[in-house]
């Protein structure tokens, strides 16, 4: 197998060489469907450092090594769909967890380019973000207001009360982002929320269980994750995951900031504790 063989020679490999062992030793699926040519290019080596390479792993030339590489690869695709296909018809559990896996995949292709660049946009220049969800939708709300709040994001998530929502709304202008969070069945309070703060010069974001939802087809961006009518109840897993994604693509772009933050609610957080235990 390949990746014993790296890790038994790997001290009597060149530099070279040792480039490309971490790199088939860490993106094996990807060196997989690579030319000798291609993957030279992608780590700045020559084609015959390639070849020496897989001959000095034993391998006749990269022909050979690429065949041991994509039997990695075909192994694990059989034993992650035979797990899923056991589990399903063995264990309701692992069943609905193998469908949710599945529903994240493809809501993956509901996401386009340009709503996931408008909305990062959107949150990166925002003077301010209300995050709205009634229903199962509220605690995705508060768990997306939340954690933008530790990213450095100033969110802000009212409770699912009419009275609330209205006093808030009442102060959004330009500069702010109100986003929505709907979940089949969907909340009509939500949509209306969103044109109305669209209509006070706000931009807005609808996280969605369908693109032709009343939150969707009112906000200037929507993202949807395709709801499964095969569960009993509505289902979550892609929208948090969305969720999450997002708020972390924020933190990434402001590590630094991100990590002195936490830290410094990690420093208040201990002196509360401290005042209390007196």
């Amino acid at each position: 197998m390949v990746l014993e063989k790296l890790r038994q020679l790997y001290p009597e490999l060149t530099k070279s060489q040792r480039r490309l062992a971490d790199f088939i030793a860490t993106s094996y699926r990807e060196a997989a469907f690579m030319t000798a040519s291609r993957l030279a290019r992608r780590l700045g080596v020559n084609e015959a450092t390639v070849i020496r390479f897989a001959q000095r792993l034993g391998y006749s030339g990269y022909p050979e090594l690429v065949q041991d590489i994509r039997a990695i690869v075909q192994d694990e695709l059989y034993a992650t769909s035979l797990t899923t296909d056991e589990a399903a018809a063995s264990d309701v559990f692992f069943g609905m967890l193998a469908r949710e896996v599945d529903g994240l995949q493809r809501s993956t292709g509901h996401f386009t380019a340009d709503a996931i660049h408008g909305v990062l946009s959107a949150l990166r220049v925002a003077r301010r973000v209300v995050v709205v969800g009634q229903g199962i939708a509220f605690p995705l709300a508060q768990l997306f207001s939340a954690s933008l709040r530790l990213a450095g994001v100033p969110a802000s998530c009212p409770q699912p009360d009419a009275l609330e929502l209205a006093a808030l709304l009442d102060e959004v202008g330009e500069g702010w982002l109100v986003v929505g969070i709907s979940v089949a069945p969907e909340s009509i309070e939500i949509a209306r929320a969103l044109r109305y703060a669209g209509e006070q010069g706000a931009r807005t974001v609808a996280l969605t269980w369908s693109p032709i939802s009343p939150a969707a087809q009112v906000a200037d961006w929507a993202i949807s994750c395709p709801a499964d009518d095969l569960f009993p109840l509505p289902s979550v897993a892609a929208l948090t995951t969305l969720i999450d994604a997002l708020v972390q693509t924020v933190a990434m772009e402001n590590r630094q900031a991100v990590t002195e933050r936490m830290a410094q609610v990690a420093r208040v957080n201990e002196s509360i504790i401290a005042r209390r235990r007196r």
